[in-house]
């Protein structure tokens, strides 16, 4: 590998949204003449790697959309992939990579499934979590060349998401029975920062006709609107080249407010969306949106059943609301419900489940009438289309385990309790009945 060519960045995540959102930042960078090259990581099933490595590693971006009142759309060549490994078969070249000198960002978006704390074997047997994976590199680092800065920026969509992941990495250590010398090297050379991403990344534009497409199968879409945020002080600034990219991309002291907000509000929407569209036959966000119903119903759920339990100026919110309703419509893209159910299960769990307690004490214990009924939706989805669910083995396997023999409330009702610790009462049991009428009058 030559010198313009040496990697200085992991990304764990052959996905849309990080080629979309993180790739052309660091092209932003590379014609500054900072130039930063990356290693994609691939960690799941799929050949979006083998695809990437038969084009060189390059493709293009389509930015599409809306943006100070103007109509944008302009392709994007992407040239700064240089290298590529797959896990667990590339173990040794990905954890050769901890004593490479100029490699000295990892950025990860495994989803809110992949960001889990997991019981892994010896730790001389590769992990099977991105957690554990993570800690054997930062080891290799550590007892090989530990002079070596590290800078972590996990994107997945949880609160404080640099912090939980290095719950996990000390964790893992402790467990593994790695030292205290690793704990205190992790203290002072690896930084974990806590961050927020926003844009809108539908995928391949399957609907537009494009020269493009002609010779690039990875060809991906986004939105004009692309926000970063990320945790941390003034003096951090040496370490996050990205401020400088073109996207929006700030360094606060504090970005709760931020991610509180985006994942209630947009992401929440969007699983929303996917469960109850997905049932009532919509393909895209677009087309839910041109509903006036569904809109006026959206307004419900997040004027009635999350604004009002994030502590933050209600109009202030309301204003963030509406733009992102105007997201939705961006009349460029063709967001599939589709794409955004992968993992729905976890994405419920950190988006929308938290909000059903904080609503019942305030509401005489009734439940969130449109958090439930999402709630509901989703797993009437997954009971009645088993072989479309884009989830953990896990979540696969216990839905085929229901009994065919238990009737369709029973089965709904043992999710509720089992999956998502939550009670059955009567405010579900009629909201319940409610969503089977909506979906005999959508038929």
């Amino acid at each position: 590998m030559t010198h313009n060519d040496a990697i200085h960045i992991l990304q764990f995540g052959t996905g849309n949204f990080l080629r979309a959102f993180f790739e052309p930042m660091v092209q932003d960078l590379n014609e500054s003449n900072n130039q930063l090259n990356i290693c994609i990581i691939q960690s799941t099933s799929g050949n979006t790697l083998e695809k990437l490595q038969a084009q060189n590693y390059q493709y293009h971006v389509l930015e599409a959309g809306i943006k100070n009142g103007q109509n944008v759309q302009q392709i994007r060549k992407i040239t700064r992939l240089k290298d590529g490994l797959k896990l667990p078969e590339e173990q040794e070249k990905f954890l050769a990579f901890a004593e490479v000198s100029s490699v000295k960002w990892i950025i990860s978006n495994v989803t809110e499934a992949g960001m889990v704390m997991k019981k892994e074997g010896p730790f001389e047997k590769f992990a099977e979590s991105f957690a554990g994976r993570l800690t054997q590199w930062l080891y290799r680092r550590f007892t090989q060349n530990p002079s070596l800065e590290t800078v972590i920026l996990p994107c997945e969509l949880i609160t404080k998401n640099g912090d939980l992941l290095k719950s996990f990495v000390l964790e893992h250590s402790r467990n593994w029975s790695l030292g205290e010398g690793f704990e205190s090297w992790l203290n002072q050379k690896v930084f974990f920062f806590n961050n927020l991403v926003d844009r809108i990344v539908p995928g391949y534009p399957s609907h537009l006709e494009l020269e493009e497409k002609k010779t690039d199968s990875l060809l991906v879409q986004t939105e004009p609107y692309s926000f970063w945020a990320i945790e941390g002080k003034e003096s951090d600034k040496i370490l996050l080249p990205f401020l400088e990219s073109k996207a929006e991309v700030i360094l606060k002291k504090d970005i709760s407010p931020y991610a509180l907000r985006k994942i209630r509000i947009l992401n929440g929407c969007h699983t929303y969306m996917a469960a109850k569209g997905l049932v009532l036959g919509y393909i895209s966000v677009g087309e839910f949106m041109a509903d006036p119903k569904n809109e006026e119903v959206l307004n419900s759920l997040v004027d009635l059943e999350i604004i009002p339990f994030l502590g933050m100026d209600e109009t202030e919110l309301k204003n963030y609301k509406q733009e992102i309703f105007s997201r939705f419509k961006n009349p460029f893209v063709e967001h599939k419900l589709a794409d955004i159910s992968l993992n729905s299960i976890a994405k419920f769990k950190s988006r929308l489940l938290p909000l059903i307690e904080p609503y019942k004490k305030s509401n005489k214990g009734q439940s969130p009438k449109e958090i439930s009924k999402g709630l509901l939706f989703l797993i009437l989805y997954y009971l009645e289309n088993p072989d479309k669910i884009r989830d953990t083995e896990e979540v696969k396997a216990l839905f085929s385990q229901l009994s065919e023999e238990v009737n369709k409330k029973n089965k709904v009702k043992y999710v509720i309790e089992n999956l998502f610790d939550l009670e059955w009462n009567s405010s579900l049991e009629d909201t319940f009945e409610d969503v089977l009428e909506e979906i005999k009058k959508s038929n």
